[in-house]
């Protein structure tokens, strides 16, 4: 059972600790006073995503504390000791929200990961708020409360990590098969230009032999007339050569 809750820097929450008795606790107050709050920061103890939005204004970090009685062969205390965690009839959880997002997670003193804690928390408590029954009518949530049920939720975390694990591996096949696709395209327009070139007939010093061509196709016209002038005094002008 959840036996104190140390809360800071969270929210609207400034420093604040909760200590709980056996039995039932009940927190009441007015709409605003932060009831939701405190159930956030159990949620977070659970293993919920933490953002940094959830920083109280003006600080650096939050920091939430989380003490636990557990049975000692219970399956809370036989999870810490597969995980290496020094086990008591004492549990305490500890997350620091930071504005980098780079956060942490203390379990008995130790910096543990969100994959061990969702593990240590497992069978831990659950939190059920005025409309949860709706989560039934959810098809969504049918396969988690099939998996909890069935406590088959280190199985659900397994798969989820060898899905995050295989993530980038997939975007980098699809980047290698964009670049098989980039370099098959430029080969197809290598290709295409080689075949132009080739179709073009080119040979050395073809440039030279264009530009001699269009030096005489650009004074063709004078050419012409000086030639036709020449013929005329040879053989149709006044004292043509040939009539002589």
């Amino acid at each position: 059972m959840l036996t104190e809750l140390s809360i800071k820097n969270f929210a609207i929450i400034d420093d604040v600790t909760i200590q709980f008795s056996d039995g039932l606790t009940i927190l009441s107050g007015e709409t605003g006073a932060g009831k939701s709050i405190v159930i956030n920061a159990v949620n977070l103890i659970l293993g919920s995503r933490a953002t940094s939005r959830m920083i109280r204004t003006g600080s650096e970090t939050a920091e939430i504390d989380a003490l636990f009685h557990i049975p000692a062969n219970g399956s809370t205390a036989k999870v810490l000791a597969e995980q290496g965690i020094e086990a008591s009839t004492e549990l305490l959880i500890r997350r620091i929200i930071s504005k980098n997002d780079r956060h942490r997670v203390y379990i008995n003193g130790r910096l543990s990961t969100m994959q061990t804690l969702n593990e240590v928390t497992e069978n831990l408590a659950a939190i059920s708020g005025q409309h949860e029954h709706q989560r039934l009518l959810n098809e969504a949530s049918h396969l988690i409360i099939l998996d909890q049920g069935g406590d088959h939720m280190h199985l659900r975390i397994q798969v989820a990590d060898c899905h995050h694990g295989i993530l980038p591996r997939i975007q980098r096949l699809d980047e290698l098969k964009s670049s098989r696709r980039k370099q098959h395209d430029h080969l197809q327009l290598l290709e295409f230009q080689k075949k132009e070139i080739e179709d073009a007939g080119l040979f050395p010093d073809e440039d030279t032999v264009l530009k001699q061509e269009q030096t005489r196709l650009k004074n063709a016209e004078m050419l012409y007339q000086t030639i036709q002038g020449g013929l005329e005094a040879l053989y149709n002008g006044d004292g043509a050569v040939a009539g002589a």
